[in-house]
């Protein structure tokens, strides 16, 4: 039982030290500096300021035309100018 007792409190514990991880590389992840003059969505800057939409909460998240936001699907609403 003992024995028994102390497998799972191990296999737990590696559990939340593998989902604790994978955390942090992904945050890691979605605050890098984008490279060159690229915006996180992979956009060229020029083309980004030329967008006629963008989200609400997430405005790097932009469009030409009408549609929804990728990371919280909000409404893309007009940018004001």
């Amino acid at each position: 039982m003992k024995k028994m007792l102390i497998v799972s409190a191990l296999f737990g514990l590696g559990v939340l030290v593998y989902s604790g991880c994978g955390k942090k590389e992904q945050a890691q992840q979605e605050t890098a500096a984008p490279a060159g003059d690229t915006l996180q969505t992979g956009m060229k800057a020029d083309s980004a300021l030329a967008a006629g939409y963008a989200c609400p909460m997430h405005p790097e998240e932009t469009s030409d035309k009408p549609g929804k936001c990728g990371k919280c699907g909000m409404d893309l609403e007009p940018k004001q100018k």
